[in-house]
């Protein structure tokens, strides 16, 4: 069994992530941990190319560090998972890696470091669950 955790950085994410780990060694699975950073430079005409690579460059160190992050908190758990690293819309990179690994589910959490937005957008696990071609968790 291919198990998906997506991850974000945040505290939600962290405890998805747990779960996944858990899953995946009950089940003798296979743990993937994909993290999406979001292009916020698309089709932008306000901020400048240089002013969007600052914003870019920024946003991938801060994803490069949580997962890192999210790879000592599995180390810390004895558990081992591959690493998958995403630009652009987080639902569609979940998707894109689900896909791409074969997973038989994907992982996430209840919402993440944007869960003002959902209000406005909708969520992301939200959309994960009515995308997806395989099942979905959604952990509280």
């Amino acid at each position: 069994m291919k198990i998906l955790a997506a991850h974000d950085g945040s505290a939600p994410a962290d405890q998805a992530l747990l779960f996944a780990a858990e899953v995946a060694q009950k089940l003798g699975g296979q743990l993937h941990l994909v993290t999406v950073v979001p292009d916020l430079c698309l089709s932008s005409e306000e901020v400048s190319p240089n002013e969007c690579s600052l914003i870019s460059s920024s946003l991938e160190h801060d994803a490069q560090g949580g997962l890192k992050k999210a790879q000592e908190l599995l180390t810390q758990q004895g558990v081992k998972a591959l690493t998958h690293f995403k630009t652009g819309r987080p639902v569609d990179g979940i998707l894109d890696a689900a896909e791409e690994i074969g997973a038989d589910m994907i992982v996430v959490g209840s919402h993440g470091k944007h869960g003002a937005k959902r209000w406005l957008l909708g969520s992301v696990s939200t959309k994960v669950a009515e995308y997806a071609k395989c099942k979905v968790l959604i952990v509280k």
